[in-house]
């Protein structure tokens, strides 16, 4: 460059900037505000951005003919190809390389149109309008702007693929005839580049952009930008996947020479490609190939250079535009003309809707969160084709299919709540027109959400059931629907309850911003569990009853989970009467039932979430362990349901859901639900050790009328064996994992769920409600003895009993923690009984009815009643007892 040009190349980084940073802002839409304020907290933020994409883009293009070059050097090496006819060589060489060219276009399209969209506005060039520069040097320094954003890229797409030719085949001549197209397709690229930018400018320039018409051309280009960036990998592997069916067919085609000729004459992509080839291609070329190559490369050039003038022209009105405008505008007679406005009535539900929906067409990331569950879902499909067609034939398959349809039914959800819930900073003057009601603001996202997922299901739907063709996939499919709306709202409420909490009601933009990156973990990790359980229950139906019974325990668990979220959001957002008495705080406290079944839901959840933790954990871990040792897995699985237990309720409970009541450190917590008020300590440990024998003598009695008992110290200290049935499984482990249900199944269902029921209820209906839920947790002991083949008639019967015998124990453990004031007596009694009981339980009885009163009355009822008068009387000089308040 002369001095005069490196000074304007100087200037020009001033406008360059001010065009990404104009590109960023158009772009980024609803976010605005967010890049807005990185931009006063780093000074080089613009600097360091436009480096980097620079680099980015150079990267690309270099990388770029790798991809080609390494398919061309396989087929080379193979040396196959060469046993073919030359035309069938020169016609794969030239498709390889024209693939290539097409690709480098597309990528300059999807890294630059935004940019130069941007640039095209003539936006940048306004201010510069006001300095003391000529029209022709403000022209240069308009060229050299648009120069320096794509210097280096363009450079790089320029010598990148002739450079790498040379260096691997160390013929000059090859450079020589990759550098001609190379050159040729860069400037048709950057010309059509500026060309397209300048009509796109048009439609995303906000002053004049604002109509109906405008809307849905913003919405058709973001799309055909969107389906392009996926496109365009797709098309990279279609080209290479394709290549060997055309070294097949090709030979067989007895017009080859005139196919080549054909295709060889097209300007773009194959003329070029097949200049390269024909300099590759070993043996006699014909020569009616290279001079239809030679007009088909003259027409390239004459294109490329009639484009590259239509661009000039272009970039010379756009540096110019505002001169025009300003004398344009000076012909113009203003005329006032009286103009009849019609307003239509609109709901507010759907003014938050049109306004959504609005700002997504000037905002590329929304439109992309927005589009992507509808077709990135179709598109995954669309790939995976063959092994869906020729590998669904079973009902397993269906099964596994349906995971990777549950599996996008949790992913959606998680795209389309961070896309929709991040634009309550656009549509400013729509809201400002509208009453602000977050009831009505939550039901236009949820409408809007389970749109968009509906129709991604549909479309999946049709899309699996025609290639299938199985009717199997279309009941899996809409077994699922009530499941993937549960998964959608309860990460909608989620993501509120986290970040849009005020004081006195929860809001749809994002308030408490603080610890963001837990939030988001503690939401996924939520998410993930409830998809974890759904498989799990999934599969284990399946595998007991079938496909279409499974189908059907889906659809109605899928519509529980509905209804529980769709009242919870009810609850999250109340009518617009009760807002002034509405609180968003205490609502498991202040329905302590709806809370106690809650904690008990989630005690079972926290268990699934550790079984999916230990299965990660096996993942990458599983080889430095010894698998085959029976007992390296029970402490495994110990530690990992103990630890996540132990979460859920010394930090989860207390802290995050502030129960059973607001404590505010954990000495509180832990003396409110009573585990450290364990005085007088040798009392309350002779209560629960006493209890247990009660129970014992009992149980042993009963089992010796009633039945066949057999002594086998071996359940309490034998060797672990995973063949043996039941507990008697884990032999002398049994004293360690009993820990868990004796330790926090007390500190379930007694130490927080009965102070959340006095504070409603009398003592005697706490303790009835408190038994009844903990013997309902027992109902979840289904799901174990399913996977484990158990008949289920002998299913039905088993949980039935457990649930009654449970439910007088129960009453039994709450009797004993409210009299003592402790946790520790009914540890200890719930410990023992479930590990070293098993020695008195172990006893046959052939009569089902016997089974029932053996386990009713003997194992619950009497030791019950016994262990109450026993309580009683040890605790009956205990003047503090009132500490639970007695209504």
């Amino acid at each position: 460059m002369d001095e005069q040009k490196l000074k304007f190349y100087s200037l020009a980084k001033y406008p360059t900037f001010e065009v990404l940073m104009d590109s960023q802002l158009s772009s980024s839409g609803a976010n605005q505000a967010r890049l807005l304020e990185k931009y006063a907290k780093n000074k080089n933020y613009i600097k360091t951005q436009f480096y980097t994409l620079k680099f980015v883009f150079t990267f690309l293009f270099i990388f770029l003919p790798f991809i080609s070059l390494i398919v061309y050097f396989e087929i080379v090496n193979d040396g196959a190809i060469f046993s073919n006819p030359v035309e069938t060589i020169l016609f794969i060489f030239s498709f390889i390389f024209g693939m290539l060219f097409l690709n480098l276009v597309l990528y300059v399209f999807l890294l630059g149109m935004f940019n130069v969209s941007s640039f095209m506005t003539g936006n940048s060039f306004k201010w510069l309008q006001t300095l003391p520069l000529s029209k022709k040097n403000l022209k240069k320094l308009g060229f050299m702007t648009l120069f320096r954003n794509l210097d280096v890229p363009l450079i790089s797409m320029v010598l990148a693929f002739p450079v790498i030719m040379l260096i691997l085949t160390k013929d000059f001549s090859v450079f020589l005839a990759c550098l001609g197209p190379s050159v040729i397709n860069t400037l048709f690229s950057f010309s059509l580049l500026v060309i397209v930018s300048e009509k796109i400018s048009h439609i995303f320039y906000e002053s004049s952009g604002r109509s109906k018409k405008k809307h849905i051309l913003r919405v058709v280009i973001m799309l055909i930008f969107f389906v392009s960036s996926f496109g365009t990998s797709f098309l990279i592997q279609w080209s290479f996947t394709i290549i060997e069916d055309l070294i097949a067919i090709f030979p067989v085609n007895e017009f080859s020479l005139t196919l080549n000729l054909i295709l060889s004459i097209v300007p773009y992509p194959l003329a070029p490609g097949y200049l390269v080839a024909i300099f590759l291609t070993p043996g006699q070329i014909p020569f009616q190939v290279i001079l239809t190559t030679i007009i088909g490369i003259a027409l390239f050039i004459s294109l490329s250079i009639a484009l590259y003038k239509i661009a000039i022209k272009h970039l010379r009105i756009t540096v110019s535009s505002e001169f025009e405008i300003s004398k344009t505008e000076e012909k113009k007679e203003v005329r006032l003309e009286d103009i009849k406005v019609e307003i239509k009535a609109k709901s507010t539900i759907a003014s938050y809707i049109h306004k959504d929906l609005v700002s997504s067409t000037r905002d590329i990331q929304t439109f992309m969160f927005l589009i992507m569950p509808i077709i990135y879902p179709v598109i995954l499909i669309l790939s995976m084709q063959a092994p869906i067609i020729y590998e669904v034939g079973s009902p397993l398959s269906v099964m596994i299919l349906w995971s990777i349809i549950l599996f996008m039914d949790m992913f959606l959800p998680i795209i389309l709540v961070i896309g929709l819930l991040n634009i309550e900073e656009s549509g400013s003057s729509i809201v400002a027109s509208l009453p602000i009601i977050p009831r009505d603001q939550a039901k236009a996202k949820i409408l809007l959400m389970a749109t968009i997922q509906g129709i991604s299901l549909t479309i999946m739907a049709i899309v699996l059931t025609i290639l299938t063709k199985s009717l199997d996939v279309l009941l899996i499919f809409i077994s699922s629907i009530p499941i993937s709306l549960s998964l959608l709202l309860f990460m909608f409420e989620l993501k509120i309850r986290l970040f849009g909490r005020m004081k006195y009601k929860y809001i749809i933009e994002e308030l408490n911003k603080e610890n963001k990156v837990m939030k988001w973990i503690a939401i996924l990790t939520s998410q993930f569990a409830v998809f974890f359980f759904t498989l799990i229950i999934g599969y284990t139906m399946f595998f007991t009853y079938g496909l279409f019974i499974a189908s059907i325990v889906l659809i109605v668990m899928g519509t529980i989970e509905l209804l529980m979220f769709i009242f919870i959001l009810t609850r999250m957002f109340p009518k617009v009467e009760k807002i002034p008495t509405y609180q968003t705080r205490g609502l498991l406290r202040n329905i302590p039932i709806l809370g106690a079944l809650f904690l008990t839901v989630l005690y079972t959840g926290f268990q699934f979430l550790a079984l999916f933790g230990e299965i990660l954990f096996f993942i990458p871990f599983g080889f430095l362990l010894n698998l085959t040792n029976y007992t390296t897995l029970l402490f495994i699985e110990f530690l990992f349901q103990f630890g996540f237990l132990a979460i859920l309720w010394l930090l989860v409970v207390p802290k995050g859901l502030k129960l059973p009541e607001l404590s505010y450190s954990f000495t509180d917590y832990s003396k409110k639900i009573h585990l450290t008020t364990n005085k007088p300590v040798l009392r309350n440990i002779a209560l629960g050790i006493g209890s247990f024998i009660i129970l014992s003598a009992i149980v042993f009695l009963a089992a010796n009328i009633f039945g066949t008992y057999i002594f086998d110290l071996s359940i309490l200290f034998g060797n672990p064996n995973p063949f043996l049935p039941g507990f008697a499984s884990l032999g002398w482990f049994i004293w360690i994992f009993m820990l868990i249900p004796g330790i926090w199944e007390e500190i379930t269902h007694r130490g927080v769920v009965i102070p959340m029921l006095l504070k409603k209820h009398r003592v005697r209906t706490a303790l009835i409600i408190s038994s009844i839920i903990f013997g309902f947790a027992h109902t979840f002991n289904v799901i174990t003895l399913t996977l484990m083949g158990v008949d289920p008639i002998i299913i039905l019967i088993s949980v039935s009993l457990q649930v009654i015998y449970a439910t007088i124990l129960g009453f039994g453990f709450g009797y004993m923690y409210i009299k003592t004031k402790s946790l520790l007596p009914s540890m200890i009694l719930h410990y023992l009984i479930d590990s070293a009981g098993q020695l008195f339980l172990n006893t046959y009885i052939d009569n089902i009815i016997l089974v029932g009163v053996f386990l009713i009355v003997f194992l619950a009822l009497i030791p019950t009643i016994l262990i109450g008068l026993l309580v009683k009387f040890v605790t009956e000089s205990d003047r503090t007892q009132n500490i639970f308040n007695d209504k």
